[in-house]
């Protein structure tokens, strides 16, 4: 990994001719506009492949959406109904970043009150926009592994977001929200919502709520941004190895610099240990009460991405989580070599490391390919500690030369003991959630989607998965055989000097479902699914192992939940 530091001295030396980096805040992973720019860039519209570091800047999807209205105006080129409509609405949502790109189109005032945000205000230096935030969502669950249930949930919020003086940009979203069961919820496991914080139990009711932010500067050699917000690195679309969108938005401190066809990351992220994890040092009585700390906890990261050619792409990365201590001084620097430094303070924290590759071998199909590494002992590739997971995909727009239709499939395969650590506050985890993918480890999954799109505001899409896990092993005793099943379960002393793919309670999962989604107007969405669920070797509501078969039904509504 010795190759970001020679990447971000280049940044350095050549940053008078590096572009402006965008001070605009980014736009969150759920936007529509993600999946939009996945089926333009794996038409070869862009001149370059998309980003593995997502979320995108307002700013770099408004250049993004300009080389759509270029080639769309200098070509003549052809695009299906329902996308070209979809990416009126999206120029109308991106207007000020289209201009600000030099682009001579003017978009057209958009028609009706919701088509515009709920509060916006412009001079010459600055901008600010408020938007309300909301979803209402009823979810039928009948059969499978838990009890029939009948859960309702209920998110009401807002979003603040501006600019001043196109050097600073922030964004500020917060909700409450409320789920509600005809069960009466006993632990912070039994709640339907992910992902989730803090939650307040009171009998058939939860309630939780969440807040993010982001203030960014930038100039033309980098940008320096904090918050607290969520990440997605890599290719793939159904979760990433590395970093995903799984677990609760984290506070960090970034640094990103780009020149050419190099792009860098190095952020320090703050972290939360899993819930009931408690710092017994700092456990004392006050007034009376009680009082408990979770343990500190902390991950130092960065990623290099690469654009060979303009079907090419590579990604670079590594990191470092560790707790119980103060941040560690050697993993805070840009320039630090995270491998090394990890060897450096010990070897006692949980070094990861991986790298993806994109390729679209001709227009309107790309592939993907991730491979991760948690943790490494260089010249044994036999050693325990060498734990990997990989994930492959393949995105076909237009397949067969089916106008409107996507066909999207995964495999993914992660080992035993992936994400996990001998010591545990240094798991891949943030709360209680998985930093990287949701399968967790001795696992894995092949998935396919298949989406038609009829109109630019009515889309349906089937999906099935199909999922093995190797569960860890509680023997009738009481004690544990540990295969390697749990990420929060590292390695003991006493565990076997060997590892087994899918040892253990072999669990199988399949589900097949399908679903409509509605966007009458601007990031209004209406929808319905539902998933047909079928497993095997699970632990069943009556607490012995069996199959079952259930059946879920979601419906919906949410107005800029993202």
């Amino acid at each position: 990994m010795a190759l970001f530091t020679a990447f971000l001295s280049f940044f350095v030396l050549s940053a008078t001719d590096a572009p402006a980096v965008d001070p605009t805040p980014e736009v969150p992973l759920l936007h529509r506009i993600y999946p939009a720019l996945d089926r333009f860039s794996a038409r070869g519209w862009f001149q370059e492949p998309l980003p593995g570091m997502r979320p995108y800047s307002r700013s770099q999807i408004g250049r993004l959406l300009v080389q759509i209205l270029n080639r769309l105006n200098d070509s003549g080129a052809s695009i299906p109904k329902p996308d070209r409509m979809l990416i009126a609405r999206f120029i109308q949502e991106f207007s000020i970043e289209i201009r600000e790109s030099g682009h001579k189109l003017i978009p057209h005032n958009p028609k009706g009150r919701l088509s515009l945000p709920m509060f916006s205000w412009q001079d010459s230096t600055s901008r600010l926009s408020l938007e309300p935030l909301f979803r209402q969502q009823l979810q039928i669950f009948r059969g499978g592994t838990t009890r029939e249930e009948t859960v309702s949930q209920t998110y009401v919020g807002g979003i603040l977001e501006g600019v001043y003086r196109n050097q600073f940009g922030f964004r500020i979203r917060h909700f409450e929200a409320r789920e509600w069961s005809n069960r009466v919820r006993v632990s912070r496991n039994e709640v339907i919502a992910r992902p989730i914080e803090v939650v307040q139990l009171k009998g058939k009711v939860a309630d939780f709520r969440e807040a993010s932010f982001q203030l960014v500067w930038g100039n033309k050699w980098f940008s320096l941004d904090f918050g607290k917000f969520s990440l997605d690195w890599g290719p793939g679309r159904s979760g990433n190895l590395f970093l995903g969108s799984n677990a609760p938005p984290f506070g960090m401190i970034r640094m990103k610099a780009s020149h050419g066809r190099v792009h860098f990351t190095h952020l320090v992220g703050f972290l939360h240990a899993r819930p009931g994890t408690i710092d017994s040092s700092l456990t004392r009585i006050e007034n009376g009460h009680l009082r408990t700390f979770s343990p500190a906890k902390y991950l130092s990261a960065h990623r290099v991405e690469v654009i060979l050619t303009p079907r090419i792409s590579i990604g670079l990365h590594e990191a470092v989580i560790y707790g119980h201590r103060r941040p560690e001084f050697l993993y805070l620097p840009p320039l630090s070599v995270l491998a090394a430094a990890q060897m450096a303070v010990g070897d006692k924290d949980n070094l990861l490391m991986g790298f993806d590759i994109s390729v679209r071998p001709r227009d309107g199909l790309q592939t993907y390919f991730s491979f991760f590494m948690d943790d490494l002992s260089k010249f044994s590739p036999g050693a325990f500690s060498n734990k990997f997971g990989l994930q492959l995909g393949l995105f076909w727009v237009d397949m067969a030369g089916l106008s409107n239709t996507d066909l999207r499939m995964e495999y993914v395969r992660i080992a035993p003991y992936v994400y996990s650590h001998k010591f545990n506050i240094n798991t891949h985890e943030h709360y209680d959630a998985l930093l990287g993918y949701p399968l967790g480890p001795n696992a894995d999954r092949i998935l396919g989607s298949l989406n038609y799109h009829f109109r630019s505001w009515l889309s349906f899409e089937i999906w099935i998965e199909r999922d093995r896990e190797g569960q860890n092993v509680v023997n009738p005793d009481g004690t544990l055989t540990n295969v390697g099943g749990d990420a929060e379960q590292g390695r003991r002393p006493q565990d076997p000097a060997t590892k087994s793919f899918l040892a253990g309670h072999k669990e199988t999962r399949t589900r097949i479902g399908g679903g409509i989604r509605c966007e009458p107007v601007r990031n209004l969405i209406l929808n319905f699914q539902f998933q047909r669920a079928s497993a095997g070797n699970v632990i069943l509501p009556s607490g012995v192992r069996g199959t079952s078969e259930g059946r879920i039904f979601r419906l919906g509504v949410e107005h800029n939940l993202f």
